[in-house]
């Protein structure tokens, strides 16, 4: 489609395409028929093979109307961009169930910048933060971890995680009960609790709505990263108590470049000439806001319901198929039986038995699967999972400056979306259990893989 200058009314910018007549399932076939990129083939050992990928968790792929949308937005006036805005606005009002009479919807470039926003406004406060307290977790990103770290006057403090990647109620009541009730820590009251909505390492789904219930019964705020929640769980901002909620437009089917933070009304804290230039920056790409207003429509006349059940699907028979290939550990609910396993969504990342996990990545980008491997932005918990001790962590940031292209140890992890398909998990648990049971050890592999390369800078392909 090539980008017009023709003025178009908002209807037809945002809401005028093919998918018009439909809705629910039928809608979510067209939209898989619609994925940029889908039917990509790319050249492997064995041969050119259709793409799979199995990444939506770093970034997701856009549908043909979302550029559509994208293309008829470039060149409006300014008139219609500003009606753009407040359309989008009330589109993730709607789609978050966080009504414009009770929270300030402000677009960012992505859920990093949305965070710092909502650290900076907590450091502007007005009142005396000394002793102040964000209560965060095990389970969060580094965008949700690193500027708590860094507000004058506040303290971070982290909540525990069982084996399956759930944070226990009981042990977030009795740190606020302390801090904030009985006074056990001096002055130090813990004024926001700062959670992700879902891992980007173990697929978990906590309950934010008791999380919530308990936050505010101890007077404090709530703040949700849901940059992995976005795309796949219903959201009730209102209804759950949520005070801040992030997230970023290329997790959710749009491009990168436009994200949200949406507060409750009265917990900005800067000076209206602030707020001026916040919005200004944040509004500046109308493209990206188009898009990201496009894309969350389509999932919400979708279904989040609908597609949450087939992502359980997807997810399901993963864990069932890598479960039985000799030398795998999934990290967190591996049991689909359990009555907790509706709480994990499409997010698997897994070990494998004397491999590092960039060599497992690598086997799989060769027979046209791409995946993600390392510690994902999320070092606290991987250390965590893989028992790393505070020696050997201070052992490994040596060897890093000494050998910086040295690979320390993380996890493989494979995170489905829309344009997963259970032949994908077949063809990836094939490849699997294929290098599970031709492989010699990782010393030899590893070696091999060396040679190869070499061979291939030095000859060509």
């Amino acid at each position: 489609m090539k980008i017009g200058s023709d003025k178009k009314n908002l209807h037809d910018i945002l809401y005028s395409d093919d998918l018009v007549n439909y809705n629910g399932i039928e809608l979510l076939n067209k939209v898989r028929q619609s994925i940029i990129g889908r039917n990509i083939s790319v050249p492997c050992y064995a041969g050119s093979r259709p793409f799979i990928y199995l990444d939506y968790a770093a970034t997701t792929p856009t549908f043909q109307q979302v550029w559509n949308v994208v293309c008829n937005t470039w060149n409006q006036p300014a008139e219609m961009k500003t009606e753009i805005i407040r359309e989008v606005r009330s589109v993730c009002a709607g789609y978050l169930n966080a009504p414009l009479a009770d929270y300030d919807i402000i677009f960012t470039s992505n859920t990093t910048e949305a965070i710092n926003l909502a650290a900076e406004s907590l450091h502007r406060e007005t009142k005396n933060t000394t002793g102040s307290v964000v209560l965060n977790t095990l389970l969060e990103h580094n965008s949700n971890d690193l500027p708590w770290r860094l507000i004058p006057g506040y303290s971070l403090i982290r909540l525990n995680i069982n084996p399956e990647g759930f944070i226990d109620p009981v042990e977030l009541e009795t740190l606020l009960s302390d801090y904030n009730l009985k006074f056990l820590h001096g002055k130090k009251r813990i004024k926001l609790v700062a959670v992700s909505g879902a891992s980007n390492v173990l697929g978990t789904y906590n309950n934010l709505e008791e999380i919530s219930r308990i936050v505010h019964k101890y007077e404090a705020n709530l703040l949700v990263d849901a940059a992995q929640l976005i795309a796949h769980r219903n959201i009730e901002m209102k209804k759950w108590g949520i005070d801040y909620l992030t997230f970023s437009a290329h997790k959710a089917y749009a491009p990168f470049g436009s994200g949200v933070l949406v507060i409750r009304k009265g917990l900005l804290n800067f000076s209206p000439e602030e707020q001026e230039k916040i919005h200004y920056s944040g509004e500046e790409n109308v493209v990206g806001i188009a898009a990201m207003g496009k894309a969350l429509s389509i999932l919400q006349n979708i279904g989040l319901d609908i597609i949450m059940e087939e992502e359980q699907i997807l997810t399901k028979k993963a864990v069932d198929l890598l479960s039985q290939i000799n030398g795998i550990k999934i990290h967190g609910i591996k049991n689909t039986e359990s009555p907790l396993f509706h709480k994990r969504g499409g997010v698997i990342s897994f070990s494998f038995k004397n491999f590092m996990p960039d060599v497992v990545a690598k086997e799989l980008a060769r027979n046209g699967i791409g995946v993600r491997y390392g510690c994902h932005c999320a070092h606290i918990l991987i250390k965590h999972l893989l028992k790393v001790p505070p020696s050997l962590e201070r052992l490994q940031k040596i060897i890093v400056k000494v050998f910086p292209r040295i690979v320390l140890p993380g996890v493989v992890r494979i995170s489905f979306g829309i344009g997963t398909s259970p032949d994908d998990i077949d063809v990836f648990t094939r490849v699997m259990a294929g290098f599970s049971k031709n492989s010699t050890g990782s010393l030899d592999s590893r070696i091999k893989d060396f040679v190869n390369d070499r061979q291939q800078e030095v000859f060509g392909s």
